[in-house]
């Protein structure tokens, strides 16, 4: 009886993954129980094992799932906690692709993934010039399969990873289509409301130029203009893009003259110092995992701050502050172990090295303003792109 070729089917089922997570929720999550079954069909554990305790990334991942398990001892609510967790099961796919990927495949992963952005992006496009009515998706904020702010800040990463890839692509042929595609989806990203990606992207495009040019001053001088023109177009032909900056100014303005909390910029200020004020009261082991917003309005009321509603938050709108509050300083360094994990792949391929440096720099902001690590498609876009990222580096170990 011929043996059957797992590696062949999990990189199969990955590819499709990596198209399924951009557009379609419960395809993922089907993908993701069939994954995990021939995974664990597979076997080869103790071969597993040794590849898992060796990587950096593998043992931060269990650390923090390890760790979030035992607060449980000391901070109660085992129901609430055990369903928080629960919601780590999609990092699962980084061990997948970690012991079971077959790396030729790894341009069909990109493909696959571009593919995916690309049919969100016509839908965008679509909602956005009133052609398509989905759901109860509105022109004004066009994103049809996840939160403006995933969308934003998965496609500023879709923007410089298509710049890289056409930067390095010798057929010509290709390269045009890299480009094309990196314009339209630039212009997607300014049409849409979410501010997060727009400010991760200047970050991108600033990393890819200095790594393109040489001289850091002709970068300097070929990507700030660049930029303010993009920016300037944006506001001029961009009702979104306008709205949403003239109310992230009047945001900020009312918190400097009124104190005021209560608009678009300033809650996440808010939100910031709170959770400093209750990392700071209980630094060691942290609050648990059911307890981080427990105190959150008692904390509000010390700090002056007149946020209102303040228990619809259901975190800190930053993963760092969230897992820091939560674990307390051992949280906060199992966190800061994943990013140098993310920022210490050890690739050969400059093409590739260069995209892990984008892909952990998005990942980076991105968790500054949101919980990464606890909403579905940025954990979706961690585990794929960290998953396969870091088994692009197993060569070298």
């Amino acid at each position: 009886m011929q043996k059957i070729n797992f590696t062949k089917y999990i990189s199969f089922l990955l590819i499709a993954y990596a198209f399924s997570f951009p557009v379609s929720k419960a395809l993922t999550n089907l993908l993701e129980v069939l994954l995990v079954l021939l995974w664990l069909f597979e076997g080869n554990w103790k071969e597993k094992y040794n590849l898992y305790k060796s990587n950096l990334l593998s043992i931060s991942i269990i650390l923090l799932i390890g760790f979030s398990l035992l607060s449980i001892l000391w901070y109660g609510n085992i129901e609430v906690s055990l369903r928080y967790i629960a919601k780590y099961h999609h990092l699962i796919i980084i061990f997948i692709f970690y012991s079971s990927f077959d790396r030729t495949y790894t341009k069909h992963i990109f493909s696959a993934f571009f593919l995916a952005i690309f049919a969100s992006e016509l839908m965008s496009y679509g909602i956005f010039f009133e052609l398509i009515h989905y759901k109860n998706i509105s022109p004004h904020d066009p994103t049809p399969f996840m939160s403006h702010m995933a969308y934003s800040s998965i496609l500023a990463f879709t923007v410089s990873a298509l710049l890289v890839n056409a930067y390095f692509e010798k057929n010509l042929k290709y390269r045009l289509s890299y480009l094309l595609f990196s314009l339209t989806a630039t212009i997607n990203l300014f049409v849409n409301g979410g501010r997060t990606g727009q400010v991760i992207f200047i970050v991108l495009i600033f990393i890819i130029g200095f790594s393109f040019i040489k001289s850091k001053l002709k970068a300097a001088l070929v990507i700030i203009p660049v930029l303010m023109v993009i920016f300037l177009l944006a506001f001029n032909y961009s009702p979104n893009f306008k709205n949403r900056s003239t109310q992230l100014y009047n945001g900020f303005n009312n918190l400097i003259v009124k104190h005021d909390y209560n608009n678009q910029g300033a809650m996440r200020v808010a939100l910031s110092i709170l959770g400093v004020a209750t990392y700071l009261d209980t630094p060691i082991l942290g609050t648990g995992l059911s307890y981080h917003m427990k105190n959150v309005e008692q904390y509000a009321k010390t700090n002056n701050i007149n946020l209102k509603n303040i228990h619809r938050f259901a975190d800190y709108h930053s993963t760092f502050i969230t897992i820091s509050v939560q674990l307390g300083i051992i949280g906060l360094f199992i966190s800061l172990m994943i990013i140098y994990a993310l920022f210490t792949f050890n690739i050969k391929s400059k093409e590739y090295k260069l995209i892990s440096y984008l892909f952990a720099t998005t990942f980076v902001l991105f968790s500054f303003t949101h919980n990464t690590l606890h909403t579905m498609n940025p954990m979706l876009f961690f585990a794929l792109f960290a998953g396969l990222l870091n088994q692009e580096q197993k060569q070298n170990n």
